[in-house]
């Protein structure tokens, strides 16, 4: 037992540790995005093919790689695509085995859907294509619980915190997109789409973060359990962006291609409800029963970066295809701002206009690799009845983070029947790892480690009229 002067210096010592300690140990609310945040197209072909298709193009979802790829479209049609994203993470963290877990999230969507018609008459001489596509641009679902106990020396003996955090995010931005492509030269293609990110029938534009933390602080002089609850919504998330390519055929057998993706800021009604029950007991200094709501609304504004891809492509024979990508995307744009006016990374939290120490990020790269091989029969008959292909594609992917980006790796493999040269269906997998990563979204916890394993499975469907 403390002399009696001393008491009421430790147990002040205590309480002030036990309120600090739990904050060491916080999921960050920032935005986290379930597969490749850098924008990658829809449609099941060109995931076979490890989203290498900036160069190619040549159906529907062009719009969403190159609208100058429209351009090659001779005939009317209307496509549909559905994905099924699982992301697994697994948790670990050195001489911390109550951080080790496993833990999923599964969204099943549909990802993408068109109408284009090439315009059966020309325009100054040179063809043209439009169309109107709805697009499935960001997945936000990730579900977790982690839990992470620690012990603290002071005077007198340890303080010895248990703690568990349980973190749900859901939610997608979608975008309706007109887009057209023209013929500048017979080897020269210009498009451009006009991505209008608004909630509609097919999905609304939001998400939300919902985190449960509880923490017990044990003490020799008393004992301390809190419990906070936080729910973070944007809704209504409205913006304007545009998506401009150029494709080049330098012969019958190479392209080039170019995308660009602008950046664009967002309008989002944001709301934040908290409520934290704190209770405290010790034996000789009573207990103490504490509840501390809070409750915010404002308008934010979000901004989302710009990505310029650029790809090749060559045609082997009338078989074999292969082709490359190349992206590149500036995360300093990548920030939401208050009311209050200051600039804040979805990466990390940190701000942009901090005189001292602002936020700062290196850009990311992607590079993408990918083939396709058409059976085409040797002798092939004039109403050819099924034809099937097979692909396959490699690619590496980098996700912003503090200091060097995180590094991710992914395959992909794809196989289509196109029948009656009316109908064609698409069917890819791929698979994305990263070991090491998102280490500024659970931060405090000592050797913190995480793994990633993300698996996607699309299913396209186009009928050519």
């Amino acid at each position: 037992m403390w002399p009696p002067n001393r008491a009421p210096r430790i147990r002040i010592v205590w309480m002030l540790l036990a309120l600090i300690v739990p904050a060491t140990y916080v999921g960050a609310q920032e935005l986290e995005i379930s597969v490749s945040p850098s924008p990658v197209g829809s449609g099941a072909r060109a995931a076979g093919m490890g989203d290498a298709f900036v160069a190619i193009a040549d159906d529907a979802t062009a719009a969403s790689w190159n609208p100058a790829g429209l351009i090659q479209l001779e005939r009317p049609e209307i496509s549909i695509v559905g994905a099924y994203t699982g992301v697994i993470e697994r948790f670990s963290a050195d001489e911390h085995s109550e951080v080790d877990s496993w833990n999923r999230a599964d969204t099943p969507q549909l990802n993408f859907l068109s109408l284009t018609y090439p315009i059966p008459y020309l325009f100054f001489d040179r063809n043209l294509v439009v169309g109107i596509y709805y697009q499935y641009k960001y997945d936000f679902a990730r579900d977790f619980s982690i839990e992470y106990d620690a012990a603290w020396g002071s005077e007198g003996g340890l303080l010895n915190t248990f703690s568990k955090l349980d973190f749900e995010q859901e939610g997608a931005l979608h975008a309706i997109t007109p887009a057209f492509a023209f013929e500048i030269t017979k080897h020269l293609a210009l498009g451009v789409g006009l991505n209008l990110w608004r909630s509609t029938p097919l999905g609304r534009n939001e998400w939300e973060q919902r985190m449960d933390r509880r923490t017990l602080a044990l003490m020799p002089v008393a004992c301390e359990l809190t419990r906070t609850k936080t729910r973070e919504k944007y809704s209504d998330v409205r913006g304007e962006s545009y998506t401009a390519g150029l494709l080049w055929n330098l012969s019958d057998r190479w392209s080039l291609g170019a995308r660009y993706d602008s950046a664009w800021t967002a309008k989002a009604d944001f709301k934040r409800e908290e409520f934290t029950v704190r209770s405290y007991f010790a034996p000789w200094g009573g207990s103490y029963l504490g509840i501390e709501p809070g409750l915010r609304n404002e308008s934010r504004e979000i901004r989302f970066p710009a990505t310029l891809a650029v790809g090749a492509a060559v045609r082997v024979d009338d078989r074999l295809t292969l082709s490359a990508d190349i992206s590149r995307t500036d995360w300093n744009d990548f920030w939401y701002r208050s009311r209050w006016g200051g600039r804040t990374s979805l990466v990390n939290t940190w701000s942009f206009d901090d005189f001292l120490f602002p936020a700062h990020f290196d850009p990311t790269y992607t590079v993408r690799f990918g083939g396709e091989y058409v059976a085409i029969p040797k002798q092939p008959d004039v109403t050819l009845k099924r034809l099937w292909s097979f692909r396959g594609g490699l690619f590496y992917d980098q996700e912003p983070a503090s200091g060097t980006p995180d590094n991710f790796y992914g395959l992909a493999a794809g196989i289509g029947l196109l029948l009656n040269q009316r109908v064609n269906i698409d069917l890819a997998y791929q698979l994305r790892c990263g070991f090491d990563v998102n280490g500024d979204f659970v931060r405090g916890i000592s050797g913190f480690d995480e793994d990633v394993f993300q698996n996607r499975f699309l299913l396209s469907t186009v009928i050519y009229f």
